[in-house]
Order: C-alpha cells, then structure tokens, then sequence
C-alpha cells in the first residue's frame, strides 16, 4: 500500500510545490489578461491548451527530435572517424585534441548564439550545434577503447601480417565497441540538450 501512494505523495509535493513557487514569485498568480508574470501555476498551463498550441507543440518536438537524431548519427561517424585517426597517429592526437577538449569545456550556450550570427536560423545550423555536444563522448571512448587494446592481441596480428584495413576491421573496431556504447549513452543525452538549447536560440 505504501508503495503504491509513494508516486501519488510525490506527484502531489510536486504540484503542490509548483503552486507555492508561483505564489511566492506572483502573488496575484497572473496579470490582468490572465499571462503568468513570470511562472505560471499549473492550473494556467491546462487553460492555454487548444487545438493550435497542441499542434504548435507537436511540431516543434519533430523539428528537436529530427535535429537530435541527426546531428547525433553525424556525431556517431564523426566521433568513429576522428577516433581512429587519433588513434592510428599521435601527431593527430596532438593536433585535434586540444580542440575536442575545448569544444567540450566551452558551453553550448555560449557558442549558440555565434552559429546563429554566421549561419542563420537554418536546420544544418541546429545540426551543428547539436554534433558539437554529442561529438566528444563518442571519440574520446573510441580512443580509449582502441588504446586500452592488450599488446599480446596486438602482437597477434603483427605475426598474422594483417594489414592495415584487417587491424581496423577485426582487432580495433570491436575493442572499441564497449567504450562505444558508453559514450554512445551520454552522447544520446547530450544531443537532445543541445537541440533543445538550439531551438531556443534560432526561434528568436
């Protein structure tokens, strides 16, 4: 029984909640043409719901859901791709992981609005911005799973004379797939955030 009243107890300290914080910020709940000043009581989000806002809503969860996908498969071939380049050369490690890292540490929100002024409100433009957030977990994790191969593996395909392509194909790829996963994890998460970060920016 006490499980079964826990999710209502919550969902009711979180309305209830909702409303005290609505209370506190606007007393009067809303202006006198019935706008929230600054957040609405739960009450005033049912009232505004018809059957335009409905489908202003709907489309504008495509239009994220559309960019999130794709910037993150953009991100998946590009993280594999620069990955392994790292990992074939440390020349190449050195060159681009300054970048990745910066690109990491920047927030999206600060970089947002420079895409916005250089591309434009465009869906390649909110590709983009999502593929900067979601690209790191994906290389970094292919590095590390390509670097933490065992040097007696290694040295297996040495004697096998594999070539380059065969090393790629049958010994890094698969090392790689567990890290893969990971990143893959928190780089789904991170698309999503960074296209809805975008829509905020390009809707203005």
């Amino acid at each position: 029984m006490k499980r079964r009243l826990a999710p209502i107890a919550s969902l009711a300290t979180f309305v209830g909640g909702w409303y005290l914080l609505a209370y506190s910020l606007d007393k009067n709940f809303a202006t006198d043409d019935g706008s929230a000043l600054i957040i609405p009581p739960p009450h005033r989000l049912f009232e505004g719901l018809n059957e335009r806002t409905i489908e202003r809503i709907l489309t504008a969860t495509g239009i994220s859901l559309a960019t999130a996908f794709v910037g993150l498969v953009v991100a998946l071939v590009l993280g594999w791709g620069v990955g392994l380049l790292m990992a074939s050369s440390h020349s190449v490690e050195r060159a681009v992981w300054p970048w990745l890292i910066a690109i990491q540490v920047t927030p999206v929100i600060v970089l947002t609005p420079i895409i916005v002024r250089i591309f434009g409100p465009s869906f390649a433009a909110r590709v983009f911005v999502t593929v900067l957030v979601a690209v790191f977990p994906i290389a970094s994790n292919v590095l590390f799973g390509v670097r933490s191969i065992p040097q007696s593996l290694r040295d297996l395909f040495v004697l096998r004379r594999a070539s380059s392509t065969q090393v790629v194909r049958e010994l890094w790829i698969p090392a790689a797939l567990p890290s893969f996963f990971a990143g893959l994890r928190v780089s789904a998460g991170l698309a999503v955030i960074g296209s809805i970060v975008g829509d905020f920016f390009f809707t203005r």
